[in-house]
């Protein structure tokens, strides 16, 4: 069974080098795959009980953080670690 954690690196690496959002900030992209875990969570059918849903928004706010700031260690932001992966893609 997959983590939460291992769950989101594996969307963050499916995102991290989209063309779709070039532009965006750390935060906006941090937001965004917040997002889209809260999306497949809800299509999974998974809830938080009662008065926790605050809770589990703040945990997956600080999961896809730590990891975000994992994948990106070494990097000035989103935008540098972006471009030096295109570069290396190049060459």
């Amino acid at each position: 069974m997959k983590t939460m954690k291992s769950c989101i690196a594996e969307l963050i690496d499916e995102e991290i080098l989209s063309h779709l959002h070039q532009h965006e900030t750390n935060e906006e992209f941090i937001e965004r795959i917040c997002g889209l875990w809260l999306e497949e969570v809800a299509a999974n059918k998974g809830y938080a009980p009662k008065g926790y849903g605050a809770d589990v928004v703040e945990e997956i706010e600080l999961q896809v953080t730590e990891v975000f700031r994992m994948k990106t260690y070494g990097y000035y932001n989103l935008q540098e670690y972006r471009q030096m992966h295109l570069k290396k893609r190049i060459s």
